[in-house]
């Protein structure tokens, strides 16, 4: 169950107090004896509550529940994970979920699987955040599991059901439906360590006591709503909000027919109808309650936002995201309409900032209007079509935890929206986004790049839309109702995003044609391997050479099984510039990603660490330059957070990062840069202005501790524009 599981058990608890004041239910570990550190699963009672913990080997998440009701006799539990993240849901508690620290998302557990105790007396054994003074008094019963999402719950053991060992278990004296009390003429029905209520019509639920609404399958009829969509009650029956991708009333009709069943006679109507059905600028209507979601990123430092719409009404909803997906949201960010003003509105935690637009918006649907809105820490500021205002800098909160999806033009539960978000009660927008760009990240608002919505259709019903045609092109209809795009000189293919130099390239082996306008020609970026004027010659190096746009970005096998407590690592290194990256360990995906850079700043030797909340400063050293293509070798450790860092053998530079020592780890997920990032991504911004510029030099004898041999960089590696530094 190293990636995934789920658990779900019930249970009984004796008749005394210290059957819930500190009691072990289940547990599995590492090693199964303490060490910190230590991959472990545990699951507890704790002053009443539920307590939920798991540990991948970079901390431990915990996950607590509501007190539990003691007067309900039968608890049931489900708890699982993926990955990183964790939930748990007891009995009719709402669910809770909560993420390991750090970037390790792998289980490694190999002591036995422990139920309602320990094998051993003394619970100090357990590793350090899975003590639990006493075992479990009461029942269990019906405890099943599944190491493969949506694959078969079965009773742990080999056989299934049988234990390995034991100690002090015995048969529960009264069977589970002596202490179940069904509801409303409910049966009950005990199937060895199953138990149910078995419901009359209209009745449903573990005890009989919801009643059966229009939406649920166990209507007398089922709702009609086709798979995947989702049915709302309406005081006259019900309506079906359709995911993207899907229409009608029952949304039965999908946006993408397989046309090889259609005789060519209808093709053309069908090619008219798949046009008039793909959504190329989203359009959302408030009656209708429509949105779209994306998958979030990280903007907990900094948020910039950038939209184009066109309303066709003064309320709405244009961009939501918060801590909570509930009316107590904790943290939020939101941009919506109110009253035909646009209004920035967010909470880090302390206060709500409150900032509208000096113009109303033209809600006729005639007029694009672009909106710029953001926060650095706690400044804010919003910009209308060019007037800007601003929120002074004040002492407080300065972080966005934000943690559900990016809504746009509406929410999926608008009564879930925060009560400080918006002015007055929340609506969907009514009109056109065609564009939003977070942090530089542009959302992808079609039926394919969102990650779902409801109720949204095309704008204009045609296939042309705003990003339809790159690169300033003009997009047209041909008779089928396909778009076809008129190039701009110098700009060719069907969506104008080819360069003219580059429509016949000669450039081989998955190399990147590099258009060259004032030459009229182009140059070949090469993959890694390859080189010559088309990238038609293989070639094996020791020595890299980097031309200032170049990368390797290296995958390290055995990230898995290092100590990311202690890090070590050298590397040779040469630069004709006196800026220059030389090395990023991390993933570099989300500004509070773990990473350790070395580089150089105005010829000086510069190494950054950040091993969580970016506590760290970058460290300089300022007596020697480095330049003019002489070999240097630099070398770093981190113990902890102890730094130490050599350069030509001699230290010159330690420090103690953090000595509370709030993070101890350097979690890189395994992957590290020489010389730059991939092509299409900034420097500057990537690093947040450490470094600006890729090297221009050459790099040797990587070693990564413990590994005795130097790192073969075409192997594990990916990258471009990197050349044979050898001679």
């Amino acid at each position: 169950m190293s990636f995934y599981f789920e658990f779900q058990l019930k249970f009984t608890l004796a008749n005394n107090r210290s059957a819930v004041k500190d009691n072990l239910i289940v547990f599995t570990g590492q090693k199964g004896q303490g060490l910190n550190g230590d991959d472990f699963l545990a699951l507890g009672l704790r002053k009443g509550r539920i307590v939920y913990k798991f540990n991948l080997g970079s901390g431990v998440a915990t996950i607590l529940s509501e007190p539990l009701n003691l007067e309900r006799d039968i608890h049931i539990i489900h708890f699982g994970r993926s990955l990183k993240t964790g939930w748990l849901k007891v009995d009719d508690q709402r669910n809770k979920t909560g993420s390991s620290p750090g970037q390790l998302v792998g289980l490694n557990v190999f002591s036995q699987f422990y139920v309602g105790g320990y094998n051993e007396y003394t619970p100090e054994l357990l590793p350090a955040g899975s003590h639990f003074s006493n075992g479990f008094q009461g029942c269990i019963f019906d405890l099943q599991v599944q190491t493969i999402r949506n694959g078969r719950f079965r009773t742990p053991g080999k056989p299934e059901g049988h234990p390995s060992a034991g100690r002090s278990v015995g048969q529960c004296d009264d069977t589970p439906c002596s202490l179940v009390q069904c509801k409303n003429g409910g049966t009950c029905i005990d199937r060895g360590s199953t138990v149910y209520c078995k419901c009359p019509l209209e009745w449903k639920g573990a005890l009989c006591t919801e009643t059966v609404s229009v939406c649920d399958a166990e209507h007398t009829p089922p709702p009609r709503c086709a798979q995947g969509s989702t049915c709302v009650p309406i005081p006259d029956g019900y309506t079906c909000q359709c995911p993207l991708g899907t229409t009608g009333m029952h949304c039965e009709q999908c946006l993408y027919l397989n046309q090889k069943v259609f005789i060519a006679q209808v093709m053309e109507l069908m090619q008219l109808y798949l046009s008039s059905l793909r959504i190329s600028d989203p359009f959302f209507s408030s009656n209708e309650s429509s949105w779209m979601s994306f998958t979030p990123f990280n903007i907990r430092h900094r948020t910039h936002l950038r939209m184009q719409f066109k309303s066709l009404s003064p309320d709405g909803m244009l961009f939501y995201t918060a801590q909570h997906l509930s009316p107590r949201s904790g943290d939020f960010f939101s941009v919506s309409l109110t009253h035909g003003f646009v209004q920035l509105r967010y909470n880090l935690g302390d206060k709500t900032v409150i900032l509208q637009a000096s113009d109303l918006v033209d809600a006729s649907g005639k007029t694009w209007h672009l909106v710029h809105a953001g926060r650095k820490g706690n400044e804010g500021y919003l910009a209308l079509d060019g007037k800007t205002v601003t929120q002074n800098l004040t002492v407080g909160m300065t972080a966005l935890d934000a943690t559900t999806n990016f809504y746009v033009g509406g929410v999926s539960s608008l009564n879930a929206v925060s009560s400080n978000a918006i002015e007055d009660e929340p609506v969907s927008f009514t009109g056109c986004i065609r564009e939003v760009i977070i942090n530089e990240r542009e959302l992808q608002l079609t039926e394919s790049g969102a990650h779902s919505g409801a109720n949204v259709g095309d704008w204009d019903g045609t296939a042309c839309g705003y990003k339809v045609c790159k690169n300033h092109g003009s997009c047209n209809l041909n008779r089928f109702k396909q778009f076809i795009c008129t190039c701009p000189p110098l700009w060719t293919g069907s969506t104008c995003a080819t360069s003219v130099f580059c429509a016949d390239h000669l450039c081989q082996h998955h190399s990147l044609c590099i258009p060259n306008i004032p030459t009229a020609s182009y140059s070949c970026a090469c993959t890694l391997g390859w080189e010559g004027k088309y990238c038609e010659k293989h070639v094996s190096f020791l020595t890299a050479r980097f031309a200032g746009n170049s990368y390797i970005k290296y995958t390290d096998p055995y990230y898995e099984t290092r100590n990311l407590k202690f890090t070590k690592v050298s590397v040779n290194f040469t630069s004709n510039a006196s800026e220059a990256l030389i090395l990023w360990m991390g993933t570099a995906e989300d500004e509070d990603d773990d990473y350790l850079a070395v580089g150089l700043h105005h010829g000086k030797l510069k190494v950054a660490f950040n091993l969580g909340e970016r506590i760290s400063v970058p460290l300089t050293y300022n007596k020697t330059l480095l330049c003019c293509n002489k070999w240097h070798s630099v070398t770093v450790i981190q113990n902890r957070t102890v730094i130490k860092v050599y350069l030509d053998d001699e230290m010159v530079l330690f420090e103690d990062l953090d000595p509370f020592e709030r993070y101890v780890a350097l979690n890189y997920g395994g992957i590290c840069y020489f010389g730059g990032f991939e092509l299409h991504r900034d420097i500057t911004s990537l690093t947040s202005a450490l470094f600006t510029q890729g090297l221009t030099g050459k790099v040797k004898d990587f070693i990564l501790f413990p590994d005795s041999k130097n790192t073969q960089f075409l192997q594990s590696s990916e990258g471009y524009n990197v050349y044979s530094g050898d001679n």
